[in-house]
């Protein structure tokens, strides 16, 4: 289901004409007289979207809220409270009650339309990127108030026809929080400020201007996960902010204070979504990451080597593998502890690690074997490389806890395959384990190269048809 209304008000009229200006074509809307018969209706069947009246008899908001944000079931439910037109301290208070909105009462038709799209939008992009280690109250559509609020940015927008300071910014309180500054619109479409949390577009009431910038902001790599306050008063003929992409949209009679919450509210919801955001990349390096070595693991290498032979065979060129192999570890962990072992192995990975380039790529190949892939080399230079790594290690003793230095060394195999080689990175893999073998059966603490006729006589699978 696309989403689902519920409207709470005492009086039947009201309830009726809020419903006639809904899209009940798009999403049902159910209807209660009470705060005891909405709260039943919801936990009978939590709606997307409630709607009650600041007037409703017995009334208590904040813990309505509080109430629907507690529950697993009604996180998400975006809480909309309808206070009578030009009621300031109503709206005032419902917002600091943690609605998710304010309306008028008679609500104009297009309006409420593009609110609730824009309500459900929100509450199902909420739903899609939510991630185990993130609360899900605290993406909740009822409003939490932080015990510690951190300086809110929020930038006014400026249009040529306003003049240099609008006077709504000029009207926000020192106390609030809020750094107050002005851009002209100009600068905002071209170098946004990556500081802003909130962007504040006054829309002037002839031109496109602001709605060009505010699809400029949208877009702009330093402002697209900014909110954005889009402020007008032009006919409903034109298309919402809302639906345009805009976070909220208030009229110009908004007062100074409802204007405040309003940035406030928006700038908690952004911090959310960066902690969110944060949360997922991290969450993704991590899938791809070694812990102990810090290296590219197991998966990275397997999907690295994919995307390799994808671009060799359509831009063939010259590559080195190497595999690498810590010598004597067990007799290290034997020796010093397994603990000494993790340690001597973080320690040859960042070593080698630090002899390549930046374009070169470097995994945990398991246990104590490292991949190393050299795009875009010859032999000389992959056994230069190769060579660097192998005196590296050796020539870095690492001290343990009981302040025993121990001296590590690696067995390295390479193999090499040139543009017209056309080999795939399995080939090299093979070849590179093979040359490996004979290191280490030669003495360790040395390095193997793989020779070209013996890499094109393993079994191979070939890239192209041809070889």
């Amino acid at each position: 289901m696309p989403g689902s209304v519920l409207i709470i008000d005492a009086m039947s009229n009201r309830r009726i004409h809020l419903r006639s200006r809904l899209d009940t074509a798009a999403y049902p809307v159910d209807m209660a007289e009470s705060q005891a018969e909405g709260l039943a209706r919801i936990r009978q069947d939590p709606p997307d979207v409630v709607i009650i009246a600041d007037d409703l008899p017995g009334l208590r908001l904040r813990q309505v809220c509080k109430l629907l944000r507690s529950n697993p079931m009604t996180q998400l439910t975006t809480i909309v409270v309808a206070v009578q037109r030009e009621n300031h301290s109503a709206r005032v208070s419902a917002l600091r009650d943690g609605a998710y909105d304010v309306i008028d009462q008679t609500a104009d038709a297009a309006d409420l339309k593009a609110r609730m799209r824009s309500f459900l939008r929100t509450r199902h992009l909420s739903e899609d990127t939510q991630t185990p280690s993130v609360p899900q109250a605290a993406q909740g559509m009822a409003e939490a108030v932080p015990d510690f609020a951190p300086k809110i940015v929020a930038t006014f927008v400026t249009f040529p026809a306003q003049g240099s300071a609008p006077p709504l910014q000029s009207a926000i309180a020192p106390e609030s929080g809020i750094d107050a500054r002005a851009l002209a619109a100009q600068a905002a479409r071209r170098a946004p400020d990556a500081e802003t949390d909130v962007y504040v577009l006054i829309e002037p009431a002839q031109g496109d201007e602001a709605r060009d910038t505010l699809g400029a902001l949208l877009t702009h790599p330093a402002s697209r996960h900014s909110r954005i306050l889009f402020v007008t008063d032009c006919s409903a003929q034109r298309a919402s902010p809302l639906d345009l992409g805009a976070h909220d949209q208030v009229p110009s009679t908004v007062s100074p204070t409802e204007l405040a919450l309003r940035i406030q509210r928006l700038a908690r919801r952004k911090r959310d979504a960066d902690r969110a955001r944060k949360t997922t990349t991290e969450l993704g390096q991590k899938a791809y990451v070694d812990v102990l070595t810090g290296l590219n693991n197991r998966t990275a290498m397997e999907e690295y080597l994919v995307r390799t032979d994808r671009a060799l065979a359509e831009y063939p060129r010259a590559v080195a593998m190497m595999i690498v192999d810590l010598d004597h570890f067990k007799a290290i962990n034997d020796t010093h502890g397994h603990a000494a072992g993790d340690t001597i192995l973080a320690h040859v990975a960042r070593t080698m690690k630090s002899r390549l380039r930046d374009g070169d790529f470097i995994a945990r190949y398991g246990g104590e074997e490292f991949l190393i892939v050299l795009p875009d080399v010859g032999p000389g230079e992959a056994r230069s490389v190769a060579q660097r790594m192998r005196n590296a290690v050796a020539d870095s003793p690492k001290a343990i806890e009981n302040g025993t230095h121990v001296r590590a060394t690696v067995s390295i195999g390479v193999a090499m395959a040139s543009r017209s080689d056309r080999l795939s990175t399995a080939d090299l893999r093979r070849a590179a384990d093979a040359a490996l073998y004979d290191a280490k059966r030669n003495g360790r603490n040395r390095i193997e190269v793989a020779h070209h006729a013996a890499l094109l006589g393993t079994p191979q699978q070939r890239m192209s048809a041809g070889l």
